[in-house]
């Protein structure tokens, strides 16, 4: 009963908040000491929250307010909610919140929260501030979320320099590590590797260019530095943009883990041992283990439908170009269907080829390919590779004679 009663006053905060911001935000003069700052809260356990989270605080001890300004929200009761967010077109929001209910939000989950004030005049304080509160009038609060393009973090550094044109400057040539958008985001993955393996199958070839330094700032962690490392006009100077981060909340750092021995790359090298002794064992006894690779073409072609999907029926950009699909074939699922028959056509040893070459050309060429493959692929595609190239090997020794006489038995 106490939990209920807490969220529904955090509701009825929130509603005051907005319904306030609407009808005054533009109006509000700050004071000289208000406080505009940069706030970053480090990495969560869940696959939304891995990443870090920007926001802006505005703090005004004249008037009492303490406010933050989130570009990271949407709504969940949005018709076609789902729909919408796999195909890309889900619409994030600005949104305001008490900045006592943002810390605690964070601080219950155990995540880290750093403040970095902006070293703005009065002057600059109150056109950031009209910035942000026209932002977030209904008509403009929306925006088509991109999280390498237009995020949550970027949406700070965009907001801060279509403020202040040609007077921000970032020096960030120092946090250009060489690294493409992949290797970017690889650094936070290694906390959870089944999604680092699903990311990599899903996102294709365009997250594999190399990202300029100013590029990194969709990151929180990277907006911190380059806002660190920034300086801003004012009276003909150029003055630091961000004062010295405080700690507003430091984390219980977790216990050291061992790590899982349950993932991808052990995982499917098993898997790939296991089609190994199949087959080992099909060819021995000159038989064909028919249900194996009914799931196996099965899976991989629907694999293969959703890559397709995500690449064309989509407007998610990075997972376009995506050279997973040289092996999950879409059309493997009609393959499995056929598969499934005691007897199968004539085409059916011509697509294995084909499936064998490519499974081939996969690892033949694995280290030139525009797209970095996921580890985990290797045994995947050898394993693809090796029941086609089995198959193709067994329809030959099926007697031509008589087609009710093959030396090659069907095991189901």
């Amino acid at each position: 009963m106490k939990l209920y009663l807490k969220k529904l006053s955090l509701i009825i905060t929130l509603l005051f908040v907005t319904l306030q911001a609407q009808a005054q935000f533009e109006d509000i003069r700050l004071s000289p000491t208000a406080k505009i700052s940069l706030i970053t809260c480090s990495p969560g356990d869940e696959l939304y929250a891995i990443f870090g989270h920007s926001a802006v605080r505005v703090n005004d001890p004249v008037s009492g307010m303490d406010i933050v300004f989130n570009y990271g929200t949407f709504d969940f009761n949005e018709p076609g909610f789902y729909l919408k967010f796999i195909r890309g077109k889900l619409n994030y929001k600005l949104s305001i919140a008490y900045f006592q209910d943002f810390a605690y939000s964070y601080t219950m989950d155990n995540r880290s929260i750093y403040e970095q004030q902006l070293n703005l005049t009065e002057d600059q304080k109150q056109q950031y501030w009209q910035f942000l509160t026209h932002n977030y009038l209904p008509e403009n609060r929306f925006y088509l979320y991109d999280f390498f393009f237009d995020n949550c973090a970027t949406r700070i550094r965009d907001g801060i320099e279509a403020t202040f044109p040609k007077q921000v400057a970032f020096d960030i040539d120092h946090i250009d590590q060489d690294m493409s958008f992949r290797n970017i985001i690889d650094l936070y993955l290694p906390p959870q590797p089944w999604s680092d393996f699903g990311i990599d199958l899903a996102l294709g070839a365009p997250i594999d260019q190399k990202a300029e330094a100013y590029e990194y700032m969709f990151l929180p962690d990277y907006l911190s530095e380059g806002f660190a490392s920034a300086t801003i006009t004012q009276g003909g100077q150029r003055v630091p943009l961000v004062g010295a981060p405080q700690v507003i909340f430091q984390n219980t750092p977790p216990a050291p883990s061992a790590g899982s021995l349950f993932n991808p790359v052990l995982v499917w090298w098993l898997f790939f041992g296991v089609v190994l002794i199949i087959t080992f064992f099909d060819f021995k006894r000159k038989t064909r283990s028919r249900t194996f690779d009914v799931f196996l073409f099965l899976v991989t072609g629907l694999l293969g439908v959703l890559l397709f999907l995500l690449w064309f029926a989509t407007d998610h950009q990075a997972a376009a170009n995506n050279y997973n699909l040289l092996w999950a074939l879409p059309t493997h699922v009609v393959a499995a269907a056929f598969l499934a028959r005691r007897v199968a056509p004539n085409w059916l040893p011509k697509y294995m080829l084909v499936t064998a070459v490519l499974a081939g050309l996969t690892l033949l060429l694995w280290l030139v390919w525009p797209q970095q493959l996921h580890t985990a692929v290797f045994p995947i595609v050898l394993a693809l590779g090796l029941r086609a190239a089995y198959m193709v090997w067994a329809s030959k020794e099926v007697n031509p004679a008589s087609s009710t006489n093959p030396k090659i038995k069907e095991r189901i």
